[in-house]
């Protein structure tokens, strides 16, 4: 047999070789890939561990007692912010949840899959032709990167947040909301701020109790917050066509929030109202628990002083994860919502301002967030408008 035929005969089998190996890692890749987007096993894995040390359960002697500090201490604050709002505050008070670190990621890992189901929906539904190997190569790095950035975000948010309403916010169903207090946060901060640990829980207290009056006591809001927020993150997914030539653009500056920067108008459009509709969450909060406050806790102007000047001590790593994943727009809120909210009490009154609850035509527009007035005029035209019935 000449060299030549043996180099042929060679290479077919090599090649056999090759394509049987490649059919085999083929179909090894699709298995691995699955079908979603996020491993949320994974990511509760990931987050956990980097918790660490931090993520310690609490004890049960520690969260019985911190959860009779909380219900005594809701049901002392409810008839003074009730007051300050004009109506009662809704049941969701009686409940409150102590959790640990571990436990809020574990209860948020529920909100952000509710969110990135609907993504995949879209995904899935625009995908055109059959599954490929390339496709669940991407799909498969991509799952490893998003579980690591989800984890990641996770930790770091369990380490900050004190208190949260409804973790199932965005969840559909009549079910009520409830009041968690991440204890060993709370506690933590409390210690940094060299705040008695008992005072600082009731001011923190204070301000969930106002979230859930925001939406126990307006069936419309729950539903129109979670449709708002699907709507967002399915047009972030549904839209993404120059998405690297806008990156480029956002990085090279410009007006306004990075975030903002990347979306298209009709992304941007319903990402304002969405965050219209955070700052007045939030302000509204922040200017009921200011009203409130001095009737409940006599020192807490120093205690709302030290809290407020907590993030001059951020580090430059934790203000560029803030300034990276948006979080920084939060902080944004509580200020611009609590300047609207001011602002309309002192022209027109708190009934005034309440109006914002009647439903959604009422919610303030981003700008008008910015400039109260135009608010009060366009709520005041509606009125006229309907011969004084709002």
């Amino acid at each position: 047999m000449s060299r030549h035929s043996t180099r042929l005969g060679t290479g077919i089998v090599v090649g056999g070789l090759l394509a049987l190996g490649a059919s085999v890692a083929s179909r090894e890749i699709m298995r691995r890939a699955g079908t979603h987007l996020i491993d949320w096993e994974a990511v509760r894995e990931i987050a956990h561990r980097r918790l660490g040390e931090a993520g310690a359960p609490l004890a049960a002697r520690h969260r019985a007692e911190a959860e009779a500090f909380y219900r005594e201490t809701l049901l002392r604050i409810e008839p003074i912010v009730a007051e300050e709002i004009g109506s009662p505050l809704p049941a969701a008070l009686e409940t409150p949840a102590v959790v640990d670190r571990r436990e809020w990621v574990d209860l948020n890992l529920a909100t952000f899959r509710v969110l990135l189901e609907r993504v995949e929906r879209v995904i899935t539904d625009s995908q055109e032709g059959p599954d490929t190997t390339g496709r669940a190569v991407s799909r498969w790095v991509n799952r490893t990167v998003g579980n690591q950035q989800l984890g990641f975000m996770l930790a770091f948010l369990g380490r900050k947040v004190l208190g949260q309403y409804d973790v199932s916010l965005l969840a559909a169903g009549p079910t009520r909301g409830r009041l968690h207090f991440v204890e060993p946060n709370i506690v933590g901060s409390a210690a940094s701020m060299r705040l008695p640990r008992d005072e600082f829980r009731t001011f923190i207290a204070l301000h969930e109790a106002t979230h859930a009056f925001e939406f126990e006591a307006h069936e419309w809001l729950r539903p129109y917050f979670a449709g708002l927020v699907a709507e967002t993150v399915e047009q972030l997914a549904a839209e993404s066509g120059g998405l690297m030539g806008r990156l480029r653009d956002a990085a090279a500056g410009g007006q306004g929030h990075w975030l903002e920067r990347i979306m298209t108008p009709r992304q941007r459009d319903t990402f304002n109202r969405t965050q219209a509709l955070m700052s007045l969450l939030e302000g509204y909060s922040n200017h009921v628990m200011n009203a409130a406050g001095a009737g409940i806790l006599p020192n807490f102007e120093e205690i709302h002083h030290r809290f407020e000047r907590r993030g001059e001590r951020r580090g430059a790593v934790e203000r560029a994860i803030m300034r990276v994943t948006g979080l920084d727009l939060k902080m944004e809120q509580y200020a611009a919502g609590e300047r609207f909210a001011d602002a309309v009490i002192a022209s027109r009154g708190r009934d005034f301002l309440n109006r914002v609850w009647t439903g959604p035509a009422f919610l303030p527009s981003l700008e008008e967030i910015r400039a109260p007035d135009r608010w009060i005029e366009r709520i005041e035209q509606r009125q006229g408008a309907a011969g004084g019935v709002t």
